[in-house]
């Protein structure tokens, strides 16, 4: 069956290790892939505006699954086509927890994230990289209260940057003493929590259906554990060779290393010159 839907992650499988760039081998395959009527999709932890840039030289995305599956955009008409969002209440309890926790986050809200100042001197100086901080910083809201910037907005994720090894268990405990959520991790040091039962598997299968496009004839690709669930539903899933255990562990196969362009490479040998 062929196939008709790409879908990939972004950091670690899309993207260069600055998480920024796009190698050449990945935008002329993707491209190619499009001019014949497969749609291209973005399916990743980020919100929609660190993605619209960022996948400009693909000539953008047909669908963008995004904050891990918690909103599904389709930018041409910039139409919301599915929302699972955190409520309001629940959300400023977890703002609240993770200060008392003096952690590093962002929230996800209407495709924009929202980070406090206060937040800046406790995010790790190593953790991402220079081009990328650059990059984040020109499209990040940086407001000097969450509480009053999104005051009755439902969020749609919240992501933390670090979460120290020795706390990662008690903290899980303490979210999940307030709401019924869904905890992933695209890196070992992160933290990304949305509303229960949001993942990239079920917004893809939702988005899929409603286009009448069956799992056999999506291909996908993953690195991390918040892809675990899109790479085991996807016909044709690929874990990159850089990702985790987890990925490569439900995936039908490993693709070459984001650096290598392994979507590329992948799409080339089975649609391209198939």
């Amino acid at each position: 069956m062929s196939i008709k839907m790409i879908a990939f992650d972004m950091d670690g499988t899309l993207l260069n290790a600055d998480h920024v760039t796009i190698p050449e081998e990945n935008i002329s395959a993707l491209r190619a892939a499009r001019e014949r009527g497969i749609k291209i999709a973005a399916a990743t932890g980020r919100t929609w505006c660190l993605i619209d840039s960022a996948v400009e030289p693909l000539g953008g995305v047909d669908y963008a699954v995004t904050s891990n599956g918690a909103a599904v955009l389709e930018p041409g008409s910039r139409r919301w086509l599915y929302t699972r969002t955190i409520p309001n209440d629940k959300s400023l309890a977890l703002i609240a927890l993770l200060k008392r926790w003096n952690l590093p986050f962002e929230i996800y809200c209407e495709g924009q994230n929202y980070m406090e100042k206060s937040c800046l001197p406790l995010m790790p100086k190593t953790l991402l990289s220079e081009m990328f901080t650059d990059y984040y910083d020109k499209i990040t809201a940086f407001v000097d209260s969450l509480e009053e910037a999104l005051a009755g907005r439902p969020m749609e994720k919240i992501d933390i940057f670090y979460v120290p090894p020795e706390h990662r268990e008690s903290v899980i405990r303490e979210v999940q003493k307030l709401l019924p959520a869904q905890i992933a991790h695209a890196a070992a040091e992160n933290m990304e929590i949305t509303a229960a039962d949001v993942t990239k598997g079920a917004a893809l299968a939702q988005l899929c259906g409603e286009l009448g496009i069956l799992p056999e004839e999506v291909m996908a690709f993953g690195d991390g554990n918040n892809d675990v669930e899109m790479l085991r539903w996807a016909g044709l899933s690929f874990a990159m060779e850089n990702g985790s255990d987890d990925a490569k562990a439900v995936a039908g196969a490993v693709a070459p290393a984001n650096h290598l362009g392994g979507i590329g490479q992948m799409v080339r040998k089975y649609i391209l010159e198939a």
